[in-house]
């Protein structure tokens, strides 16, 4: 992971090993595709509807809401959750505090991915186990791992330190 180092020994991440981006893609499109495909077996129609939610959930819920935001696609040409261009090309830069909107979008996107499936995966529990295998340390690295070292400062969910952020934004 390359870094500032910050006091205390708190790095704020600048650029993501080829490692890291791989987990996070593989954990993040592998639980709801597994959501999916759970769906899948117990309706078609709403494996689709699912998808649709999950393809305008990252389109918009993801990208536009939160990614627009991040430095990270367009300062440092890099991100956890797809290639950089993904968003560059899409979007333009919104430095700056999230909206109201733009927080409640992305939290039901995020959550919509995960509450959404339960129901039809409840009813197979090899695909239940296999959907929170993906999800359980995807979603838990990002507020006890990622979050705390993120230089996406309007985020809800940063935690970094007010210091650290104030010290980063004067480089």
């Amino acid at each position: 992971m390359l870094s500032e180092k910050c006091n205390e020994h708190v790095n704020l991440v600048e650029r993501f090993t080829l490692l890291q981006k791989i987990l996070m893609r593989l954990g993040f499109y592998g639980f709801m595709i597994v959501g999916a495909y759970g769906i899948y077996l117990e309706s078609t129609l709403w494996a689709l509807i699912y998808l649709g939610f999950v393809i305008l959930g990252i389109e918009f819920g993801l990208s536009y809401f939160l990614c627009s935001h991040c430095p990270y696609p367009y300062r440092y040409s890099d991100c956890l959750f797809a290639p950089f261009w993904v968003f560059t090309k899409q979007y333009k830069f919104r430095p700056g505090p999230m909206s109201v909107l733009d927080k409640t979008f992305f939290i039901l996107a995020m959550a919509g991915f995960v509450v959404i499936p339960q129901y039809w995966l409840l009813k197979n529990y090899a695909i239940l186990i296999l959907f929170w295998i993906f999800c359980l340390p995807t979603i838990a690295s990002l507020p006890f791992f990622w979050c705390k070292r993120c230089q996406h400062t309007h985020c809800c969910f940063n935690s970094v330190r007010d210091e650290l952020i104030r010290e980063s934004e004067l480089r």
